[in-house]
């Protein structure tokens, strides 16, 4: 075996990766201006990872959506999907609301720590602008589809993608079995470009780790303990309960699909990010689970763009910590309008941190909570908390991937061994 083949074989390992991750928390906590020294590549390893995700979104949208849409066997795999991902959304916010209603971190948040808080208050932009569905609505056909490439509007690319992936899945010439091949060798491209992208992933991992703990604000990170406490413990149960159900489903150890999905989780983590996870996920689902490309390719963008669970704790803990600070009173109907609301708002909410904030203030200022707060409280704790809501989109995404086709049969035995390839045309 040759030195490069070892020293691939190194980065490789999980406990290599594991490793940089762990390495870079101490680091950023404990060598800090070394850490913040380490944002040029920290910046440069971002930027690398993020190049081929919108070509790899893109062609696995159109591609899994024509060619789910050309086999009979997929095509009732659509009604299913929505069963499953409407149900699926109602966990992290059931499970959020109990914790926090038990924990109460907004109830015992110290006189100290709400005077760190105060401080911060004259620092929040006070005008900002509430979207409200019709303005969400109008954000999701783009006005030029180039313009909304280029500035990374998400939503407005999965809504243009899945309407060209509709329109090549049902017209039947061999110009849109061509486009499909088309589509098809550029996500293999792009995909084979990340996977050279990976191979100095521990050492991109550590830089990332450490300069963004660098510049946590740790006085206010102290002073939100009890509230990123709550966010932690209601979302390890929500992680526990995807894996348990993915562990049952595949009658497997409940560390087997932790095994399985460990590329994707730790990349989702590492980097705060979901869409950075894209190309191991459905890796993944196919090698591990035995999810069909088509199905995979069409499931996992939209999941990690409207499926995040993580996004749904985040924004359900913070409704109820600033009820709970402010002491308006929650009744059953507070709690059905933060939580329903908050799963609205999460589910599809693009970004971190203080972007955030615009995203919640309809729904605080609707159920009576002021709003002023939610931009401290999601600037301040953006580096305590991204990490595990990035790790549970990209659980979530997954799970709704194996419960589609769970029982089903994806392909025939004809498209299954040209599964590279789109189908012919009918």
């Amino acid at each position: 075996m040759s030195v490069g083949s070892i020293l691939l074989k190194i980065l490789q390992d999980p406990k290599v990766i594991l490793g940089s991750v762990i390495l870079g928390f101490f680091s950023g906590l404990y060598a800090r201006d070394f850490s913040h020294s380490l944002k040029p590549f920290a910046e440069i390893y971002v930027s690398l990872l993020s190049m081929c995700l919108l070509p790899i979104l893109v062609s696995a949208l159109v591609w899994g959506i024509g060619q789910m849409l050309r086999n009979p066997r997929t095509q009732v795999l659509f009604g299913r999907m929505a069963v499953i991902y409407a149900c699926g959304l109602v966990i992290p916010c059931v499970v959020t609301i109990v914790v926090v209603l038990i924990l109460q971190p907004g109830n015992a948040l110290s006189p100290e720590a709400a005077a760190a808080l105060g401080g911060e208050v004259p620092n929040v932009p006070r005008e900002r602008e509430a979207v409200g569905l019709m303005g969400f609505l109008g954000t999701l056909a783009p006005p030029n589809v180039f313009e909304a490439l280029s500035t990374g509007r998400f939503i407005s690319i999965v809504f243009f993608c899945a309407l060209a992936g509709l329109a090549l899945g049902v017209v039947r010439s061999p110009g849109a079995d061509e486009a499909l091949r088309v589509v098809n060798a550029f996500y293999q491209t792009f995909a084979k470009v990340f996977h050279w992208v990976l191979v100095p992933l521990p050492l991109g991992l550590f830089s990332i780790v450490a300069y963004h703990l660098s510049e946590a604000n740790t006085e206010l990170i102290v002073a939100l303990g009890e509230y990123i406490l709550a966010f932690w413990v209601a979302g390890l149960l929500v992680l526990a309960i995807h894996i348990a159900v993915l562990s049952a489903v595949c009658r497997v150890p409940p560390w087997r699909p932790l095994i399985w999905l460990k590329s994707p989780l730790v990349l989702a983590f590492a980097t705060d990010n979901p869409f950075v996870a894209l190309y191991s996920a459905i890796e993944s689902l196919r090698e591990h689970f035995g999810v069909h490309r088509e199905v995979a390719d069409t499931i996992v963008p939209f999941g990690v763009l409207a499926n995040q669970h993580g996004q749904i704790v985040l924004f359900t803990i913070t409704a109820i910590f600033l009820a709970q600070v402010y002491e308006v009173d929650l009744d059953l109907a507070t709690l059905i309008v933060l939580g329903l609301g908050a799963t609205i708002a999460g589910a599809a909410a693009v970004g971190g941190g203080p972007a955030l904030a615009p995203i919640l203030a309809p729904v605080l200022l609707g159920a009576g909570v002021p709003d002023v707060l939610a931009f401290v409280i999601f600037a301040t704790t953006q580096p305590a908390v991204a990490n595990l809501g990035s790790t549970l989109t990209v659980q979530a995404t997954c799970n709704l991937a194996v419960l589609t086709v769970h029982g089903r049969s994806q392909t025939d035995p004809a498209t299954e061994a040209a599964e590279q390839a789109p189908a012919s045309a009918e």
